[in-house]
């Protein structure tokens, strides 16, 4: 098995790279380190890069990089695929600020990059802009989420919940996810996270999306799998973004997460929801509106 312990940095193809820029950095607050190539790479605050953007002509997800666990080296991580029937190619200097990497292509035509080591710029927080903690999860939709369930499980990730048969949460360190499957007639991506600090963080950011006239399309609302607060809108290429926060948190060594008083269970474990109950634990629908 080759062991990975987070979500480092995603990568969207772009037809206005530009204007994700102004987005990311002005809307979202994150820190421009490098262009190159044609190519932006933003930080949220201490790795070279945790979102990479580049020209296309097909808007959307490209790939995304998963740090290995620190005893294995990239080139470790490349023999053990090796060894379990994936197909991957070891890339020195592909990247900026990453020595090597080992990219394959998994079962649903994703392409995602393992590594060992990422030069540590350290841009700091900035003090403009929604300013998130860190990219928290992905969401992908997938051919079949119980088969890419059990394919991530290989690189160490655990199925934490379940939303019925059709949408599975996965994680590989104490977040309640950091990869989520859904099913669906179509690839791509379903949403990215970004982790927010407190609902007072997740408040002021709902004025800033307003204030540059971004609509929210749902929340905020408290989700029943994870129990983290959330809210939905859409960045300039219509990728749907998470703005979240006070997310449960996972104890793999007692196959629950840390006791909160929103739990519907004491200990919260593992479970498989309704859809109804998961989406929404307030009641927040899509459709109603105060008038």
């Amino acid at each position: 098995m080759v062991r990975v312990f987070r979500l480092a940095y995603v990568h969207f193809g772009c037809t206005d790279v530009s204007a994700m820029v102004r987005y990311y950095t002005e809307v979202l607050g994150l820190s421009l380190t490098e262009e190159e190539g044609g190519r932006a790479y933003l930080s949220t605050a201490f790795d070279h890069h945790n979102i990479i953007l580049s020209p296309s002509s097909e808007p959307g997800l490209k790939g995304f990089g998963l740090q290995l666990a620190p005893d294995l080296s990239a080139a470790e991580a490349h023999a053990a695929l090796q060894r379990m029937g994936i197909a991957a190619e070891m890339k020195a200097d592909s990247l900026p600020a990453i020595p090597e990497i080992v990219q394959f292509t998994d079962m649903d035509g994703f392409e995602v990059h393992l590594f060992s080591q990422m030069e540590a710029t350290a841009p700091g927080f900035r003090s403009e802009g929604i300013v998130p903690n860190k990219v928290g999860h992905l969401s992908l939709r997938v051919r079949d989420a119980k088969r890419s369930v059990e394919y991530y499980k290989q690189f160490g990730f655990v199925n934490t919940d379940w939303i019925e048969s059709f949408f599975g949460f996965m994680t590989c360190n104490r977040d309640h996810h950091v990869l989520n499957f859904c099913t669906s007639d179509r690839k791509g991506m379903h949403h990215l996270a970004f982790e927010l600090r407190d609902y007072s963080h997740l408040v002021r950011s709902m004025d800033y999306l307003s204030k540059h006239e971004i609509p929210v399309l749902w929340g905020p609302s408290r989700h029943g799998a994870g129990h983290n607060i959330a809210t939905y809108h859409r960045d300039p290429e219509g990728n749907m973004i998470e703005l979240f926060t006070d997310a449960d948190v996972f104890i793999p060594e007692l196959n629950m997460f840390e006791p909160r008083p929103w739990h519907e269970t004491i200990p919260q474990r593992p479970r498989v929801w309704g859809t109804d109950e998961c989406i929404t634990r307030w009641g927040t629908a899509f459709e109603e509106a105060l008038v």
